[in-house]
């Protein structure tokens, strides 16, 4: 019988000791990065003071009954009262989103979610991002220089997009100085080919006895690629998890991933959404 794990103590269902905000949040600016990319940034104290890199957000985003439900949405960055989404459009959820005007209010939960592991003193921070999945690594890379003094050069950004009309996803990790290199689906930027191939091109000329940790986001089969070179190379890797969250505080259960070689499972909202590779099963 498959079981569910709670790394907090807390039995499922419950909330444990962890204590959800549920703060007013008004949208003060908005920009359309391509016309389907969009950028928000929320006036939300009680988030921006608390949030850490690899937490989430779950918004309601209408005052009626449809959609049901919240969507869950990554932090990008956090300053001053304010926090920042960037997000594609791929759904009404999330045109929705897209089409409020500043000074719209939303009811939203948060910051929920765990957060990432610093890498070691020692350590390179390979940041692998395919497109949209680049937020929480933005938010954790920008974390890392200015809260914890990590030189840029310590950073290295791959990120993975589908043209070069797409450049502008990554414009704010390259304004932090750090090392950036982009893959493009079709070739006309960059490495051609996935991102995850790039990553084992770069790690076979360059990084092979480097000291390194990994953290990711992005879809599904990149992770999946990407958590299979991580294992083959015995490299400490960490995946931020996105996908659906009904309820996004651990009761549904509808975002359980499974453990790797175990009939056993943990919930992405409350125990994720960042987990070490050789944790789970994607």
């Amino acid at each position: 019988m498959a079981v569910l794990q709670d790394k907090s103590g807390a039995s499922p269902g419950s909330q444990g000791a962890r204590m959800i905000f549920n703060p007013p949040v008004e949208l003060v600016e908005k920009e359309m990065l391509l016309p389907d990319l969009c950028r928000l940034k929320l006036h939300a104290p009680l988030i921006a003071k608390r949030a850490l890199p690899g937490n989430f957000v779950q918004i309601k985003v209408s005052d009626s009954l449809d959609p049901v439900f919240r969507r869950p949405m990554s932090i990008h960055n956090c300053e001053d009262e304010t926090f920042e989404m960037v997000f594609r459009v791929i759904g009404r959820g999330t045109q929705l989103l897209a089409e409020a005007l500043p000074g719209r209010k939303f009811d939203c939960l948060g910051p929920l979610g765990n957060t990432f592991e610093i890498p070691e003193t020692d350590e390179t921070a390979v940041m692998i991002a395919g497109g949209v999945g680049l937020p929480p690594l933005y938010f954790l890379s920008r974390f890392l220089i200015e809260r914890h003094r990590i030189e840029p050069s310590r950073v290295l950004f791959l990120l993975g997009i589908r043209d070069k009309t797409e450049l502008i996803v990554g414009a704010d990790a390259e304004k932090l100085g750090v090392e950036m290199k982009y893959s493009t689906d079709d070739g006309t930027h960059g490495f051609h080919g996935f991102v995850t191939a790039l990553f084992e091109d770069i790690y076979a000329r360059r990084l092979r006895n480097s000291k390194m940790r990994v953290y990711s986001c992005g879809p599904t089969p990149m992770m999946q690629a990407l958590s299979r070179i991580a294992l083959s190379f015995k490299l400490p890797c960490q995946l931020s998890l996105e996908g659906a969250m009904p309820c996004g505080v651990g009761t549904c259960l509808g975002c359980a991933v499974k453990l790797r070689a175990k009939d056993e499972y943990l919930r992405v909202c409350q125990e994720g959404p960042v987990f070490n590779a050789e944790e789970i099963e994607l």
